[in-house]
């Protein structure tokens, strides 16, 4: 399956007038490479948050030589065809949910829901599919593109559906069922502290610990993550679409889904409704909304919940046409 973009799908293609992605280019196609690359450890590249994303530039080169140095291609003009085709057939360490990696390797097409998904996870995980929160917020395990929790049960309702999908890949990996029995109980199977009530479900450490990684790596699990994600956005974008205006628009969604995600649908949807009675102006409501969620963050988290806000309020990845149903 192609991506989309027009040189990276002509140099995968092998298009003679296509020109490699070289230094001092700068387009969409270069964001893409620096988001195969991040999947493959090159987690210095930007990622599409930061300005230099689709800039190619010295730190670009580097990851493009020492890439091909490590796995014995011809060292080339910056990185043509074979660059390319290496990174989207090499299994990705790090591999990470973007407009170019789901249809080139999960063979996905690249939804505006998916877009959504991309960006909330880029701050939850830098988008990659095999991240584990190993009890840090006191909440258990957290794991994939949407840090899905085990003390909120997120987690189990992700482990069932590995396991009702894509169940030969869930015992190749797993084994048995015993986690899932295990992580539907009461918070997940914590206590207060985060830590597992029965010692041998403590997931933050081995057996389970390599078990989830290696959930995380299988192309055929980050196809049900990929999905699972979808769908839990796309139930909350029909929530939103009963009360939002008939004029949002993309940037608008994402801005409240990715609200949705950290504080929670009610509140969301109370303060969006008080910001559209004083304006229905869709930037202003967005800036309102930013301000009233930094104000209810807790102070120290208060920088990274405005610097949140203001990339999905500014971001050129999102269109600010109205967007259809």
């Amino acid at each position: 399956m192609n991506c989309g973009d027009t040189t990276i799908d002509g140099l995968l293609a092998g298009d003679a007038s296509v020109q490699p992605l070289t230094s001092g280019t700068n387009t969409p196609a270069v964001g893409h490479l620096h988001d195969l690359l991040r999947g493959h450890g090159y987690a210095y590249l930007a990622d599409a948050r930061a300005p230099e994303y689709t800039a190619y530039g010295p730190t670009t080169s580097r990851a493009v030589a020492d890439y091909c140095q490590r796995n014995g291609i011809a060292a080339a003009n910056g990185a043509d065809g074979s660059v390319l085709r290496d990174l989207v057939t090499r299994p990705a360490p790090k591999g990470g949910i973007g407009p170019a990696y789901v249809p080139l390797v999960l063979d996905t097409a690249f939804t505006s829901v998916h877009r959504f998904v991309w960006l909330t996870s880029l701050f939850e995980t830098g988008g990659s599919f095999q991240t584990l929160n190993l009890n840090t917020d006191a909440c258990g395990v957290s794991f994939g593109i949407l840090q899905w929790s085990q003390k909120p049960g997120q987690l189990h309702r992700f482990l069932q559906a590995c396991h009702d999908r894509v169940p030969g890949e869930w015992t190749r990996i797993m084994g048995d069922d015993s986690i899932l029995a295990y992580t539907a109980k009461p918070n997940g199977g914590v206590g207060a502290n985060g830590v597992a009530i029965d010692p041998a479900f403590e997931l933050t450490k081995d057996p389970w610990k390599s078990r989830l990684e290696a959930l995380g790596a299988s192309l055929i699990v980050q196809r049900v993550q990929l999905d699972l994600a979808a769908e839990t956005y796309g139930a909350e974008l029909a929530q939103e679409r009963a009360y939002v205006l008939p004029t949002t628009s993309q940037r608008g969604f994402a801005f409240l889904l990715d609200l949705v995600n950290q504080f929670g649908p009610s509140r969301v949807e109370q303060h969006y409704q008080e910001a559209a009675k004083a304006s229905p102006n869709e930037a202003d409501i967005l800036q309102t909304l930013e301000n009233v969620f930094v104000g209810i963050a807790r102070p120290e988290f208060q920088p990274q919940v405005r610097a949140r806000r203001q990339f999905f309020r500014t971001t050129k990845l999102l269109s600010d046409a109205p967007m259809p149903e």
